[in-house]
């Protein structure tokens, strides 16, 4: 196994040369918008750029841990395992050490982003001087190759882009010296030979992974275009980005992974190689350009006014920058920077632009982002209806071109008056021994009907689903349906009423006796409570919170952590089966009738139909 100092290129290292728009900015200039930025937030990134210095990192936009010692790369921050770093990357597995983002998370070197930004507030050389000391530590304790920071070409890319990142902030100032950014230049040559070399299995998995690697070449060739084979990444890179966007992103701006937060990570991924592109003379090819403005014009129209978006699939707390005053759940500085650049508009003014601003520099964008008010896409299955008084978000994908996710189908997520009162409880962990929540991903940790505790589909892996099993849309409104293997039928109708929101499910072909639940999980059980229900044979109803057995009863905010939170469970049985929820609204349900706010809805109990006609 090779040491660093056998990646030193031939060619000396050069003088900075400004390739981004960071560094080429006239910060003084750029100090009202900080200042501005920082009023209106109530905070700024000092606290935490401080914290990093005494050896205080965030994990997952979320916790943060007391990291010091050689260890810190070689821990799980989860867990607390340690990861032998003497290993070459390919020897090391999951057993033993917990969830691996644990491991990870460090070395993803989102600290660089609070770093740059107190250096722009302060000017003070000690924010530079730690990204490099840091820097060099990590180069000490992760030899090319070797331990767990090498196992995934994704985060190595992650790594190499917010490092790639911190030079064009830093590059400019003394602390940066030559023999430093050589050191860097190293990492970069190290990086673009473990993704080279197995890019093709990132391909294979049709996700962020070959869509980041592909990146990661890209950006290794054109910020140390000095390196062996420089020209050669550059290229592969940009053929890979091309075809993985073509097979990823569908026409509507769905992304293969059927989740928001990944498709979050997309559109940062896309500003990152636009930037790339321009820091070569060029732009991303027309494809690809198309494929992001649509991906970012899909996740725009689902924004609320605060800048959250509903949370559906996997969420691993990926935020690949995190340049703004806002939390994890605002995608408002994602969005608003890939509008900016992808569409030429802005969303309404706020300290979320700080990313825009950082990223891009001044844009000319103008604040007119109007956008699909109630999207439907039905190719990825995401579609909302708006009250005055909040949004009902619906989950019914009518195809799976890639694997899903979770085994959300049907699944609805409610907000009212500003508050969530049902919703996806998060992911917690892909990998987390003992806890039988499974990251969250089966039916029943979504607000869906099951019968006789059955799975839509199998699970026949860790991020793999079996026989993948889209709904079937009834013609007109919003109403899907489900069919199990056992030859039960699962429909679910939307109706949008003065009051609010019912959601009205009807199953037909249970067995004799099988229970027929539905659930809603949410993190406030009064919230919970504030759901009218209505069943139209005998029920039963359970509250469940922090269950051990079954992992039911608990939400994670930020990945690796949990909080008890509250399932409500309505159970019942027979040959068809309704149930009415509504917000907003009261409920009677007699005699094959649905009465909401006193206006009956005839029911139908015909499979071909939906189970009540929605509006």
């Amino acid at each position: 196994m090779r040491a660093w100092s056998s990646f030193e290129p031939a060619a000396p290292v050069g003088p900075f040369v400004p390739r981004l728009p960071v560094a080429q900015a006239a910060l003084p200039a750029w100090t009202p918008w900080l200042e501005r930025y920082d009023l209106a937030a109530g905070h700024g990134p000092l606290e935490e750029a401080r914290a990093i210095g005494r050896g205080e990192f965030r994990l997952f936009s979320g916790r943060v841990v007391a990291a010091t010692g050689p260890t810190r790369w070689t821990v799980n921050h989860l867990g607390g395992e340690p990861v032998a770093a003497d290993r070459h990357w390919s020897r090391i597995g999951d057993a033993g050490q917990g969830d691996i983002k644990g491991v990870w998370e460090l070395s993803r070197c989102a600290w660089v982003y609070p770093l740059v930004r107190a250096w722009w507030r302060t000017g003070e050389a000690r924010f530079v001087e730690r990204f490099w000391d840091l820097l060099a530590d990590w180069m000490a304790l992760n030899p090319p190759h070797r331990g767990p920071q090498w196992v995934c070409g994704q985060e190595a890319t992650f790594r190499l882009i917010a490092l790639a990142y911190a030079e064009q902030a830093f590059g400019a100032h003394p602390a940066s010296t030559a023999a430093r950014r050589g050191a860097l230049r190293r990492i970069a040559a190290v990086t673009a030979e473990r993704i080279r070399a197995h890019l093709g299995y990132a391909l294979s998995q049709a996700n962020n992974h070959g869509v980041a690697e592909a990146i990661g070449l890209m950006t290794a060739g054109t910020f140390w275009p000095e390196l062996p084979g420089a020209g050669d990444w550059v290229e592969q890179g940009r053929r890979a980005l091309v075809a993985q966007t073509a097979d990823l992103v569908d026409a509507e701006g769905g992304f293969s992974q059927h989740s928001s937060n990944y498709h979050r990570l997309l559109l940062q991924l896309f500003v990152w190689a636009e930037l790339v592109e321009r820091a070569r003379g060029t732009t991303l090819p027309p494809a690809v350009r198309g494929a992001a403005r649509r991906a970012t014009v899909f996740l725009a129209e689902l924004l609320e006014a605060d800048g959250t978006v509903p949370r559906y699939g996997a969420d691993d707390g990926a935020d690949l920058f995190p340049l703004a005053n806002a939390g994890y759940e605002d995608f408002r500085p994602a969005v608003g920077t890939a509008l900016a650049l992808f569409v030429g508009d802005r969303l309404t003014p706020g300290p979320w632009d700080e990313a825009s601003l950082a990223l891009l520099g001044p844009s000319p964008a103008t604040a007119s982002w109007l956008g699909e008010p109630e999207p439907d896409h039905r190719l990825a299955g995401v579609a909302l209806r708006r009250h005055p008084r909040g949004t009902l978000f619906f989950r019914a994908p009518q195809v799976f071109r890639h694997r899903p996710a979770h085994a959300d189908q049907l699944h609805v997520t409610l907000r009212w008056d500003g508050r969530l009162f049902a919703e996806d409880p998060g992911t917690f962990s892909y990998h987390a021994p003992g806890f039988p929540g499974e990251g969250f991903a089966a039916a029943r940790f979504h607000n869906v009907v099951t019968v006789g505790g059955r799975e839509p589909m199998r699970r026949a892996g860790r991020f793999l689903w079996l026989p993948w099993r889209p709904c079937g849309r009834y013609p007109g409104g919003l109403a899907a349906y489900l069919d199990g293997d056992r030859g039960e039928r699962i429909a679910r109708a939307i109706l949008r009423v003065p009051g609010g929101f019912v959601i009205v499910d009807r199953v037909t072909g249970a067995a004799l006796g099988e229970a027929v639940e539905l659930r809603w999980h949410g993190r406030d059980r009064e919230r919970l409570a504030g759901l009218a229900v209505a069943c139209s044979t005998a029920s039963t109803e359970a509250w469940v919170t922090a269950d051990p057995a079954t992992g039911e009863g608990w939400q994670s905010a930020r990945y690796g952590q949990k909080a008890p939170a509250w399932t409500r469970r309505i159970g019942a049985a027979g040959p068809t089966v309704f149930f009415a929820t509504a917000l907003g609204a009261r409920l009677r349900l007699e005699a094959g009738v649905l009465h909401i706010d006193e206006q009956p809805y005839p029911l139908s109990s015909d499979p071909l139909q939906p189970p009540c006609h929605p509006l």
